[in-house]
């Protein structure tokens, strides 16, 4: 059998996840903004974690497997995405300057808690595979969240605080969906994916394995979500970090960045460059 039985409860565990009450809270315009994006810096532990997923747990260089060769190049798109956040934080007005000690506290506060969490499950559940068609299960389920975030509330977001800011953000917004298909791409073309996963036969023990990752992979970024959802609900952008973290008062207000130019490829294609090996330029 092939992969796409693992795919169709992919799907079906992505049209569960639409229904999250966080999605729900992004897309209701009467709660307000600066509430709804509130929770932008509690993702910082989870990006900044993505990365290190990518390039030290993922990869496996060199080798002679065509899936985990895939799985290598597409470390190298998904651990740049880390550069769009934190110019973001910047972008958006909120790249507040904190105590190091400060910072450090937020960053393993029980409020940020789920999105340790989160950082650490996907850690350990990718190391615990060493096959890489297991591997691939899981960076398909990954994908299948992320799409669906941006989707389902994220884009909205990211549109409604360029409306407020005049800056354009990358990391939750339509520029970060466009590059996001929802499935593993490293050198497959528009429509070579079905192909593709067709080819990839599956024992009755790696089908069983992969549906049990699928189911893990939605749960641990369910309960990401809800941990998101009750931070924003609790604080506003424009001061969202918990009361005694000492942010000079001068930067507690929601103000437009001195970044004037638009920062869509400057960043991610200079990060790239330098990150990849030259078989991948």
């Amino acid at each position: 059998m092939n992969m796409r039985d693992v795919l169709e409860l992919i799907e079906q565990k992505r049209q569960e996840f639409i229904h999250l009450p966080f999605f729900k809270f992004l897309q209701d315009r009467s709660i307000d903004l600066k509430k709804r994006a509130s929770g932008i810096p509690f993702w910082a532990h989870f990006v900044m974690s993505f990365k290190d997923l990518n390039a030290y747990v993922l990869r496996e260089e060199p080798t002679t497997d065509p899936i985990q060769a895939m799985i290598n190049q597409h470390t190298y798109e998904d651990a740049s995405h880390w550069v769009w956040y934190v110019k973001d934080l910047d972008v958006l007005g909120i790249d507040h300057s904190l105590r190091f000690t400060d910072a450090l506290r937020f960053l393993w506060s029980e409020e940020t808690q789920k999105a340790r969490q989160l950082s650490y499950d996907l850690l350990r559940l990718c190391a615990s595979q060493t096959e890489p068609v297991l591997r691939l299960v899981i960076v398909e389920a990954i994908e299948a969240t992320g799409t669906t975030a941006l989707s389902e509330g994220l884009v909205q977001l990211s549109q409604e605080l360029q409306e407020l800011t005049h800056k354009r953000p990358l990391y939750f917004s339509d520029h970060h969906l466009r590059v996001e298909t929802g499935h593993i791409q490293a050198g497959l073309e528009n429509g070579d994916e079905e192909q593709f996963f067709d080819s990839i036969q599956l024992t009755d023990d790696q089908r069983a394995k992969a549906f049990e990752l699928v189911e893990t992979v939605f749960e641990y970024f369910i309960r990401f979500y809800n941990g998101l959802l009750a931070y924003s609900q609790k604080h506003s952008l424009d001061r969202p970090f918990p009361k005694g973290y000492r942010v000079p008062q001068d930067e507690v207000e929601f103000t437009q960045s001195a970044i004037a130019s638009d920062l869509d490829s400057i960043y991610l294609e200079s990060y790239l460059l330098a990150q990849q090996p030259t078989s991948h330029r």
